[in-house]
């Protein structure tokens, strides 16, 4: 029976800290796309990487038409507690060199580890969602 208690008292945790980290994201989420609000030509995406035992991330990017990344926040980790930070090494690059450079690094960590930092996914998802997304938009059938 006290199992039975304890496994409730952390589903309804797990279920306290998922909604503070739902809204945490959407606030911080509403603060980038507010910047854009009224302009045309830039889009929000965002990519997440999700793990069972160990650390997840997510990615926001703000793309323009170019395919060039305005903004780029990521957060990693297990836990509520954890911030979205800028990432300004991908700032003013196009989405195709960001995925070029993960890749190259994912050909280089292929002997040291079997997976690649959640990080890397993350952004490697949103990226590829912004290039996939933005070119069906600018594709014109004359």
């Amino acid at each position: 029976m006290n199992f039975v208690i304890v496994l409730c008292f952390l589903l309804i945790v797990q279920y306290a800290l998922t909604f503070i980290q739902m809204r945490y994201y959407r606030k911080s989420m509403d603060n980038i796309v507010s910047a854009y609000k009224g302009k045309e030509g830039y889009y929000f995406f965002s990519g997440m990487e999700r793990r069972k035992f160990r650390p997840g991330a997510i990615a926001m990017l703000v793309v323009d038409n170019d395919y060039i990344i305005q903004e780029c926040y990521v957060v990693n980790g297990y836990s509520v507690l954890s911030k979205f930070k800028e990432l300004g090494k991908y700032k003013g690059q196009h989405s195709g060199a960001v995925l070029d450079i993960l890749e190259v690094s994912k050909v280089k960590s292929k002997g040291k580890s079997k997976r690649l930092p959640a990080i890397n996914i993350a952004l490697s998802k949103a990226a590829e969602n912004a290039l996939l997304s933005i070119s069906k938009k600018n594709i014109s059938l004359v």
